[in-house]
């Protein structure tokens, strides 16, 4: 697992991206299809709401902070009966998840979390407690001993103070 350089998108106010996504975000508030669209323009991201979700506040708080730093994130309709990854990330699906405690096993059962929900990136929401390079990367090892693991294109870790950390998941 690599480390990526940081974890913002983050969009100069008034360029032609910023006003693109501004754009996508007005046109998604009048479909029917969301029940709410958020644009941040501090960052250019946006946070749409799917009609059909179920809003938990740690995922709301997660969300805002990606966006604020320039993602596009979608949270999916949860209506379904099946088990389905919390939303897209750009065009990635994700699984948000916010582990009790900071331990390797409680960060290994974020990642646990999210493959079974078949996703792509894991988000790991740290409201509660922080987790060092240390124990991210030893999580990471314990799950890749877990039976069945699947690869993520990325991990990304949002920490309680708005912060991004992307981690490459080769």
């Amino acid at each position: 697992m690599a480390k990526s350089s940081g974890g913002t998108r983050t969009l100069k106010s008034g360029s032609r991206e910023w006003k693109s996504r501004q754009s996508e975000a007005e046109t998604m508030k009048s479909s029917p299809k969301y029940s709410s669209v958020e644009f941040y323009g501090d960052g250019g991201g946006y946070v749409a709401v799917e009609r059909g979700h179920y809003k938990h506040e740690e995922e709301m708080e997660a969300a805002k902070y990606l966006a604020r730093k320039g993602y596009k994130v979608t949270l999916a309709d949860e209506t379904g009966s099946i088990a389905v990854p919390e939303g897209k990330l750009f065009n990635a699906s994700f699984e948000l998840h916010t582990p009790e405690g900071n331990s390797i096993q409680n960060f290994r059962k974020s990642l646990i979390h999210a493959a079974k929900k078949d996703a792509d990136i894991a988000v790991v929401y740290m409201k509660h407690d922080r987790h060092t390079r240390q124990t991210v990367e030893e999580g990471l090892k314990a799950y890749e001993q877990f039976k069945g693991n699947r690869r993520f294109k990325e991990i990304i870790i949002v920490t309680s103070d708005g912060r991004i950390h992307r981690h490459k998941h080769n």
